[in-house]
């Protein structure tokens, strides 16, 4: 048992003499189970249940929302009509994105490999220009260096 949790210190008082006051300034802190006005609050109890009859669930379908209606010679959309148009295009795009997914790739090519496979282009790229400016030699010098360097074909 800590000392912080025990009954027997109700309360720890600090004091400090700050440098801009001649004046102490106390601290205290006190035990949240010590008996006094800083006391935390008790929440009150649940009430008890009375014996109240469940409500009546009716199964009626809702009535239909009209699209649009005129108040005072303008043409209002309802919330309700929103609503169910908001709900019908969730179903749409959401079968939609099924549909797209029972298409299998066209030979492999799909979004996610052309978008690697153009990273990869646009970096071999950038390192063909970067080779040619520092050695001087055009792209197609370089390709018969890699050859003849790998050992593939003689070029010289």
């Amino acid at each position: 048992m800590s000392v912080a949790s025990s009954s027997t210190f109700p309360c720890i008082k600090f004091q400090n003499y700050p440098s801009y006051s001649t004046k102490p300034i106390i601290l205290t802190i006190r035990n949240s189970q010590a008996e006094g006005p800083i006391r935390r609050p008790v929440a009150p109890s649940p009430p008890k249940p009375s014996n109240i009859p469940p409500p009546i669930i009716t199964t009626a379908a809702p009535p239909k929302p009209v699209a649009v209606t005129t108040s005072e010679g303008k043409n209002v959309i309802t919330l309700e009509f929103q609503r169910q148009k908001a709900k019908e295009l969730q179903g749409y795009f959401r079968q939609k994105k099924l549909e797209e997914a029972n298409q299998g790739p066209f030979f492999g090519f799909i979004a996610k490999n052309e978008i690697s496979n153009g990273r990869w282009a646009m970096f071999g790229f950038a390192v063909g220009m970067l080779t040619e400016y520092a050695t001087g030699s055009d792209f197609v010098d370089q390709v018969k260096i890699l050859l003849s360097n790998f050992g593939i074909v003689d070029l010289e």
